[in-house]
């Protein structure tokens, strides 16, 4: 894996695990450069056999992200824009469909595309300091209220997008966001312990689960299901299957003889 980037910061901080921080300027607003950086690093990441989950945050202690660079805005045009928007949808894909869980720390405000990036993660913890908003209706722009339906219901949505008001890491759990909020403080270490424990599974499987719930997300329940079984049947052959498979009955039959004996 590749660290040879200009706005994003990677650090293996474990066996397993891997952070990459979202690094430019105050707020770590997004380019269309940092965003195919974005592309190239989670196109990448999951090329790396040692690595079995990754971390993204904010570089900084004063945002997660502050959306797409605005100076950029001022140059969008309807002969342009089509280039420039297929280069922002290239790289949350990638995030999306990285093929190792990701996992988003949310130090501070992500606004706009960082909000997207948010949404495109496996799983949140958010700082309690961290803010979330769709301010594009402010700036002239569309595009975060897909994203943000992933997190939210219909109607919470519609307020973010429609307000453009920031909304707090409690109030977005109370709207319906699976959020694992925690004090600042804690955050990164919170965020990478999460990632430890997942990236602990067996590597193999790990991949075939996240790619199974890619393709099971936009399907109905029994085509979810009809297609999630193909990746148990796949995961059947692999020799880690077998080996966890005995390791829960071992674990089981010690408990139980445990549980006798102490009658």
């Amino acid at each position: 894996m590749s660290s040879q980037y200009e706005y994003l910061t990677v650090d293996e901080v474990s066996s397993g695990v891997a952070v990459v921080m979202l690094n430019r300027g105050a707020v770590n607003a997004i380019s269309e450069d940092m965003f195919d950086e974005i592309r190239a690093f989670f196109e990448d990441v999951g090329h790396d056999d040692g690595l079995n989950a990754v971390v993204v945050t904010g570089a900084g202690d004063r945002a997660f992200s502050g959306g797409n660079d605005l100076h950029e805005f001022l140059e969008l045009s309807p002969d342009n824009g089509d280039k420039r928007m297929a280069r922002v949808w290239r790289s949350l894909k990638a995030i999306y469909d990285a093929s190792i869980p990701v996992i988003a720390a949310v130090n501070g405000p992500a606004l706009g595309s960082g909000f997207a990036i948010v949404s495109c993660a496996d799983l949140v913890v958010a700082s309690d300091r961290s803010t979330y908003c769709l301010p594009e209706l402010n700036v002239g722009v569309l595009g975060g209220a897909k994203f943000a339906a992933r997190i939210l219901p219909e109607q919470a949505m519609r307020r973010m997008l429609f307000t453009a008001d920031p909304v707090s890491a409690e109030d977005m759990v109370r709207w319906g966001a699976p959020f694992e909020v925690v004090p600042h403080d804690h955050l990164r270490t919170r965020a990478i312990d999460l990632a430890s424990h997942i990236a602990d599974k067996g590597k193999n499987a790990v991949r075939l689960a996240k790619s199974a719930m890619n393709g099971c997300e936009p399907l109905g329940l029994f085509d979810g299901y009809a297609l999630e079984q193909t990746y148990t049947v796949r995961m059947s052959g692999l020799p880690e299957a077998r080996i966890a498979t005995q390791a829960t009955m071992d674990r089981l039959a010690a408990n139980k003889l445990q549980s006798a004996e102490s009658r």
